[in-house]
Order: structure tokens, then sequence, then C-alpha cells
């Protein structure tokens, strides 16, 4: 925690300095094209007035950037702009916008005229997470700690209210379902012309996908490294390509905290492709496990296949959910792969069910969330 206090400790010294009220920090995982949360509500700003922007991304906090081949100038340049110059423009900031958990903010000392937002990186509410799940009692502490600090939590509708409450620790009233800004990505460019665009440059690059339907598989990661590296060795990939392979292509994107060297040259891996958004245009069907993407995918209203193979340990020694994972997923369970296989010949998707859970999982489906978020924000927090 040390990094985290230190980081406060500068925040907390540049205080003496006057607060900015054009200044933003934004702070989160690393967007391409600034096309996630954090970019779309800067570009909602830019149609309000002139602000300055503070951007702090995840793997400089972390320092999940930093391996041995980083550079010793590069490591003291990247520490330096994070400690003394963005730690000094966020302590001035007006609006201070989160995409993640930001564990500093529990040391700095938030003054009345600041605002901290909460968007969170994922949709609506599917596997527990923060206090939902956490029984360490000093994370525990240091989530209750950063809860005080937040002035808003925004969430897609109000049937996940009470559980992002409970995760954050916040109380209800802070938690608003105004709608997730990424998610104004999928209204914006679901057409015609933006997905073939996207198909002419994705089969450019592989071309072994060309004139196939894509299958996206995107499982999520388990807490145990050992486990994670079971995951594809349980995806029988040549029953896949023998069966279905003349007519559909396999995909799969790992979760980041999955290590990529666990997946086998066989598979054609997309972790790496900038923006799984514009997977999702692309996928005609995603088959995952618990990963949360199939939230975000239901508003496409495409097929999504389950494919919890270690559903028994995982409940027992990950993660449980927030509704009965096997009565409630919008789409068909398969337990192997023989069956995973026969759900995609049959092709009889309930596309009413995926609706339905669509409906659940987000109150608004207009593509003008960062719009009711940035117009909530200027009308309340001046």
């Amino acid at each position: 925690m040390a990094k985290y206090q230190l980081f406060a400790l500068f925040f907390n010294f540049y205080r003496l300095f006057k607060i900015k009220n054009n200044r933003v920090s934004l702070v989160g995982w690393r967007e391409y094209n600034l096309n996630g949360n954090l970019g779309h509500i800067k570009s909602e700003l830019e149609k309000k007035g002139s602000f300055h922007y503070n951007f702090i991304f995840k793997d400089e906090y972390t320092f999940n950037n930093m391996n041995s081949s980083y550079g010793f100038f590069k490591k003291v340049i990247t520490l330096f702009r994070l400690f003394i110059l963005k730690s000094y423009y966020m302590a001035t900031s007006k609006y201070i916008f989160l995409s993640d958990n930001f564990l500093p903010l529990a040391y700095m000392n938030i003054p009345q005229k600041m605002f901290v937002i909460q968007l969170w990186h994922a949709s609506g509410a599917f596997k527990k997470f923060g206090l939902s799940s956490v029984t360490e009692n000093k994370l525990m502490e240091i989530a209750h700690k950063i809860s005080k600090k937040t002035n808003l939590v925004v969430v897609s509708s109000k049937h996940v209210v009470p559980f992002y409450s409970e995760a954050l620790g916040v109380d209800e009233k802070k938690v608003l379902d105004l709608g997730i800004p990424r998610t104004d990505f999928y209204f914006k460019n679901n057409d015609h012309d933006y997905i073939n665009g996207l198909k002419k440059k994705f089969e450019g690059q592989y071309p072994e996908l060309k004139g196939k339907k894509i299958v996206l598989y995107a499982p999520t990661f388990r807490d145990e490294p050992v486990i994670d590296r079971q995951i594809l060795k349980n995806f029988n990939l040549d029953l896949f390509n023998s069966e279905l392979g003349h007519e559909y292509g396999l995909i799969v994107r790992l979760h980041p905290l999955i290590n990529q060297g666990d997946i086998s040259e066989n598979f054609i891996n997309v972790t790496e492709y900038p923006d799984e958004k514009d997977l999702l245009l692309l996928a005609d069907i995603l088959i995952t496990d618990y990963s949360s993407i199939m939230i975000e995918y239901a508003l496409l209203n495409k097929p999504i296949i389950f494919y919890p193979y270690d559903y028994e340990r995982y409940i027992q020694e990950d993660r449980s959910f927030y509704f009965d994972y096997m009565k409630n997923v919008p789409g068909p369970i398969a337990c192997s792969g023989e069956e995973l296989v026969n759900i995609i010949k049959e092709n009889d998707f309930d596309f009413e069910r995926i609706k339905k859970f669509a409906k659940l999982e987000f109150d608004h489906m207009d593509g003008k969330s960062t719009h009711r978020v940035i117009n909530y924000i200027l009308t309340n927090y001046l």
C-alpha cells in the first residue's frame, strides 16, 4: 500500500493550490482511441466548454507495464509524471472520473469543491465484486474509506442499484441509473457500413476467417493462475473445427489478468485486439463462462452460449453471482464440447429472452448515456 499512500501524500500537499473549475481527472484502464467510459466523458465535456484533462491509467499506478525491459530512465520519467505532475493536476481538478478502483483515494483528503464520480468498467451486475465478495479485512477497510469520498456511482439500471451500493459501500441515494457512457458506442456504430468496414479490415488481419461466421470465445479469469492455464485446455478446438470449421471461425479473447503465455498457437488469439467492443460487433455468436462481457453483448441481441465447465469449483472458490446463474443467464448452457457444438448446429436461440435480459440490465438503450451523465454532473455538482 506504500505506493498508494505516497501518491496520496503528494495529492494532499497539492491541496494548498486552488481547484480549477475546468480541470478534469480521468482515471482507469487505458482505452483504444479513448473509446471507453473515460473517452466518452471527455468527448461530451468538449461539447460543453473548454476543459483540461489529466489522464491516469491503471498500468501507471499499479506499475504493470514496468517489466525488466522498460528501461531505467523511462521508469523514472513515468514515476515523476505520476507522483509529481499528475497528482498535482488531480489535486486541482474539479471533477475526478473513475472507471475502476483507485486505491490512493482511500488516503486522499478530498475537498468539498471536488467531486468523485465512479463509472465502473463493466455494465450491469452479474458476478459479485467489491465488498460483495471481498473478505480480507484490510481491503474492506480501504473500500469503506473510498466509499466515503465517492459522490456518485453511475449504473445501467435501477435493477442493479442495490448491488452496486453493496459492492462499493455507498448509500443507494448516490447510485443513479443514468446509463454507462461506453455503451453509446454500440448505438452509434451498429450499422451496415461500419460493420462491413470493420469486417473487411479484420479479415485482412485474419484471412483464415474470410467468408466465415465469427464465434468469439471470451472466458474470464479465475483467482488462481494454475486454474487459468486450464481454461483453453477445456475447450475442444479440434472438435469445434471438425464439426463447424467449414462455416464458423473461432477467435479467443482472454481477460487481461490471464497470462497470454498459456494460449495455444492453434487458437486465433485476439486478446491484443485494440477494442473489444469492435469484436462484439463482429461476432455472430459469443461463448463465455462467467464474464460480464455478455451483458453488453446482450444489447446487440445476438446469440450467447454459456460454457461453465467448472461451475461448482468456481462458485465455491472464486465468485458467486447476483442472480441464479443456471436459471437466469440469457442463453443455453453447455457443459461439454459436444453440447456446445450441438447448440451451434441447432441454431435455436431465444432472442426474446436476450431482449428481456437486456431490459433488466439497461434502463436506457438510446446511445445518450454520456449526455445524461454530464448534464447531471454539470447541473448538480457546481
